[in-house]
């Protein structure tokens, strides 16, 4: 096949191999399966998160992927101008502009120049996450009646669904999830996005691929004892210290927060308490003025972005893993935690109880007052994590249960896309 790819997206979530491995890796499938991809993206993608004052903004460094092709665009900004630094909601509202207007524009462009000088026929056009799929409704506006492939991530709409006020400061992702297409392929991260389509675009119910991603099974393992020891050591982390563990982008709606405020009543118990935030993001400095303010700074480390390959080594390093987020806590980072044998404290949101039975795979946070006592959920948390840290026994046996779960339950990344290339080149063929 030949197929032409949208994404305002870098191809990595952080930098250079680390954050999510998503769209790297599906690349790196349908190259090496021997298809062809042009890819059309700006020079620096919607989620590059290098806004703080002290960092040069510059476009990644893109791997080098067999039968994939970038080309990439300029996307004009404020920051272009000769002006003094401005003001961060300023530039809030340029980075929207930017990727709401401008890049559907350009990318539709970019992409209608490469399907009139291609001396062959594209396959498929496939749109990736919301922006490129406005692009591609640009091109079809213009005529261009290709297959087409809609793939997102996940979605922050479900809230949004019977709120009008937040529905259309998104409208532009709303949009993008109306939109007709031959094959949609959704992310079952959480979010509950079949649950969103069937209300938006009930027309694509048979075309909807529901799919979790896929792991690095073959590598991620619980840790034996020397393993752990050995992670301790290399990451400087007293033996005998109760460790908890983030990883995700350091964006508003992970609440890496809810961490930060529970660790006080956590240390007040737990004297050795240490919460280990792995990645980075445009709520980093927020996060490290919290800490100070709540006077755990000296028990909060930020490591910053970690390559994909060294993630596990902070796994095996922890004593329990959070995930804290109102939207999704079934992402990457929940599944490679329980495919290495972690003890989970999820907060229950979205669909996280599919994955995490409490107190079989996991223990789950209500993020609900349904008891009829009024407690922040910081502080249930709290008290959750006090119990934990005293009881290893528990932490083992739940560890036990999600690594039992993410075996017989989780794909491995091969047999994730050879499920999506299977499905595209079908709806290809029948083009």
């Amino acid at each position: 096949m030949r197929i032409l790819l949208l994404c305002a997206l870098d191809v990595w979530s952080l930098d250079q191999g680390k954050g999510a491995p998503t769209l790297e890796r599906t690349l790196r499938a349908y190259g090496e399966a021997g298809h062809h991809v042009d890819v059309v993206m700006p020079d620096i993608g919607a989620n590059h998160f290098y806004r703080r004052s002290d960092r040069d903004e510059a476009p990644e460094s893109r791997p080098a992927i067999a039968n994939v092709t970038f080309h990439a665009f300029h996307m004009p900004s404020l920051r272009d101008l000769p002006l003094p630094s401005l003001p961060g909601p300023i530039l809030a509202i340029d980075q929207k502009a930017r990727f709401a207007a401008a890049f559907p524009w350009l990318a539709a462009k970019e992409a209608e120049r490469l399907l009139r000088s291609s001396p062959e026929a594209y396959d498929v056009i496939y749109a990736y996450e919301v922006h490129g799929v406005l692009a591609a409704k640009l091109l079809r506006r213009r005529g261009f009646r290709l297959t087409l492939v809609t793939r997102f991530q996940g979605t922050v709409m479900h809230p949004a669904l019977n709120d009008r006020v937040m529905y259309y400061r998104r409208y532009e992702e709303a949009l993008a999830l109306k939109t007709p297409a031959d094959l949609v392929i959704m992310t079952d991260d959480g979010t509950q996005g079949d649950e969103v389509l069937a209300r938006l675009n009930p027309a694509v119910r048979t075309k909807t691929k529901f799919w979790r991603n896929g792991l690095d099974l073959d590598r991620l393992r619980a840790p034996t004892p020397e393993e752990r020891a050995s992670a301790r050591a290399s990451l400087n982390i007293p033996d005998g210290a109760f460790v908890m563990l983030t990883a995700s982008r350091l964006a508003a709606w992970k609440r890496v927060d809810r961490a930060i405020r529970a660790l006080p009543r956590v240390a007040s118990w737990a004297q050795h308490s240490l919460l280990v935030i792995v990645g980075d993001g445009e709520e980093r400095v927020r996060l490290e003025a919290l800490a100070r303010e709540l006077g755990v700074g000296a028990n909060v480390r930020f490591v910053g972005a970690v390559p994909q390959a060294d993630v596990m080594s902070y796994m095996h390093a922890a004593d329990v893993f959070l995930a804290i987020a109102d939207l999704s806590n079934v992402g990457n980072p929940l599944l490679e935690a329980m495919a290495c044998g972690m003890c989970v404290v999820a907060v229950d949101a979205g669909d996280t109880r599919d994955l995490i039975q409490d107190g079989v795979a996991g223990r789950l946070v209500d993020s609900s007052n349904r008891s009829g006592i009024a407690r922040p959920l910081e502080e249930r948390m709290a008290d959750l994590l006090v119990t934990l840290a005293a009881d290893a026994p528990q932490r083992e046996r739940l560890a036990a249960g999600a690594a039992a779960y993410a075996r017989e339950r989780f794909w491995t990344w091969d047999q994730r896309m050879a499920a999506e290339l299977a499905a595209v080149q079908a709806i290809a063929r029948s083009g």
